[in-house]
């Protein structure tokens, strides 16, 4: 009996000594790791840190301004600047070009150059069609037999003229006109609250305004 017990003893003795051992040798591994690893490259970086680099939000570059009109005339849309800067706010009269309508133009192509357009013109013109010339643009050479505002009125008179034999094409041109806005840039816009907007819409009531990128500012 008392052998088993000085054996049990001894057994933990040694078990003492080896846990020991063991805890020493995993500090010791510690040490030298804290001194000899370098830091980790970003190609094998754990995906953890790379999605959070990758992550990081980056600064936006887009600007919004605030644009008050709209005017037809530059005019009152400089009334309105005054009035803005009055306020000590600083803002620039813009322009935009705006489609208006659809215009429909009764053209006959012509080949063979400016020798032949004139003489299909005056046989056309002989014959109580009105027609010119056109000078200008991509269908400079060839000749215009109208223009409609309406699609249905140009394809009656289309369908006229090619029961005469002249091979008309209807082409779409597109009527634009010029507004004009205040344009309020994005450091200031903060100043145009609704109590300022309600105010202005005393002189100016059908003013609107919206966000949009910021525009450069027409000469």
């Amino acid at each position: 009996m008392r052998s088993v017990l000085l054996f049990l003893l001894l057994l933990n003795v040694l078990y003492a000594l080896w846990q020991l051992q063991d805890d020493r040798a995993v500090q010791a591994l510690y040490e030298t790791a804290d001194e000899s690893l370098e830091p980790l490259s970003p190609d094998i970086a754990p995906p953890e840190l790379v999605r959070q680099v990758g992550s990081q939000p980056t600064e936006d570059s887009s600007r919004l301004c605030v644009n008050l009109g709209v005017f037809s005339t530059p005019g009152k849309a400089e009334q309105l600047r005054q009035r803005l800067l009055a306020l000590s706010v600083q803002s620039e009269v813009i322009s935009r070009d705006v489609a208006d309508t659809l215009d429909y133009w009764l053209v006959l192509p012509v080949e063979g150059g400016e020798r032949e357009a004139i003489s299909q013109l005056n046989l056309l013109q002989g014959q109580g069609i009105d027609s010119f010339l056109i000078t200008q643009g991509p269908l400079a050479g060839n000749i215009s037999l109208g223009v409609f505002s309406r699609e249905e009125y140009a394809a009656a008179r289309q369908a006229q003229l090619q029961a005469q034999g002249y091979s008309v094409e209807v082409e779409m041109l597109e009527k634009t006109s010029v507004e004009y806005l205040v344009q309020v840039d994005a450091e200031a816009r903060r100043l145009v609250d609704q109590s300022m907007l309600a105010r202005l819409r005393d002189s100016f009531p059908d003013l609107q305004h919206q966000f949009d990128p910021c525009q450069p500012v027409a000469n």
